[in-house]
């Protein structure tokens, strides 16, 4: 088990209704049979035995790190998971990219369907896909200078720091998304074509606003991203 996963998860908001979490990366959501390494459930588990329980509200993926919203009772999960699904929930995301990118902003509207010769991976779908828009704004522009995990080699590669809107909801939109427009996401093991050999996928759950009845609740998290970039 790595040593991050053995620390407190980071709580950046808490109430009544809702506990929201800055979700470690490459940590699943729920335990699952047999599983050995920690998820955020167990963790949480662990660290606030006295609540009884967390209620999932929305999904971040495996790899992905960042705000992470979970309800404590289960009218205020039903409140939040209605919000999700009418897509009235913004979130926007951080992510360090391949290369330079050219332009200071991007709309992309290209519809998202599974991959036919994959079945994990999903891909842009013109004729049976879903319509996804994401909203792409270039913060940075720079460099990142990493060692391969397995070689050990010392690497220098061009990479931009993006802020991501998501307009739909899609499985892997932004990740698919980026890839599309050639600058996948750095260390994405099933998007890149060329596979940044880095410590963690970059991407990050940077900022959330849940328009509840009466209040709007807005919270966001740290760059992980901001020591990165030369």
């Amino acid at each position: 088990m790595e040593e991050r996963l053995k620390q407190p998860i980071e709580v950046i908001f808490n109430d009544d209704d809702f506990f929201i979490i800055n979700k470690p990366y490459d940590c699943r959501i729920q335990n699952y049979p047999n599983a050995t390494d920690p998820s955020v459930e167990s963790i949480l588990k662990e660290q606030f035995p006295h609540i009884s329980k967390f209620r999932n509200v929305h999904q971040l993926d495996y790899a992905t790190s960042g705000v992470f919203v979970l309800a404590l009772n289960k009218k205020a999960a039903a409140s939040a998971s209605l919000l999700f699904k009418e897509r009235s929930v913004k979130k926007s995301y951080l992510a360090l990219v391949t290369g330079h990118l050219k332009e200071q902003s991007y709309f992309i509207d290209k519809p998202i369907g599974d991959d036919p010769n994959h079945a994990f991976r999903m891909c842009i779908e013109p004729t049976t896909g879903k319509a996804a828009q994401t909203q792409v704004e270039v913060l940075l522009r720079g460099h990142y200078k990493y060692k391969e995990e397995k070689t050990g080699i010392e690497k220098v590669i061009p990479v931009s720091k993006v802020k991501l809107s998501p307009i739909s909801g899609r499985r892997h939109q932004l990740r698919v998304h980026l890839r599309s427009i050639g600058h996948p996401i750095i260390g994405d093991f099933n998007y890149e074509d060329v596979y940044t050999d880095t410590f963690r996928m970059m991407l990050h759950a940077h900022e959330i606003m849940i328009p509840l009845p009466g209040k709007s609740l807005r919270v966001n998290t740290k760059d992980p991203f901001i020591a990165l970039i030369e």
